[in-house]
């Protein structure tokens, strides 16, 4: 067993207890990621507050609609009593 650690320090190119406490650390590498990660997670929370309040609104227009369904006031189109030709009509 005192081999496997032996051949570990060897290998790792240091010896224990000569770090300093600034050797500790995600350095930079560690920082971009968490920075990536906080900058996704904001667009993840916009996209899903987005697609909640499209939800919400959908389920508005719909009750809305169905009141006025159900009390009876349902639009008529007024449709024109003759064709009427666009190429000769006054706009």
């Amino acid at each position: 067993m005192n081999a496997i650690y032996a051949s570990v320090i060897l290998a790792s190119g240091t010896s224990f207890g000569t770090e300093k406490a600034s050797d500790y650390g995600p350095g930079f590498l560690g920082f971009i990621f968490t920075a990536f990660m906080v900058i996704m997670g904001i667009f993840l929370i916009r996209d899903m507050i987005r697609r909640v309040r499209r939800v919400r609104y959908q389920s508005d227009a719909e009750a809305r609609q169905e009141k006025m369904v159900s009390d009876g006031e349902q639009r008529r189109l007024q449709e024109p009593e003759a064709p009427i030709d666009p190429k000769t009509s006054e706009g």
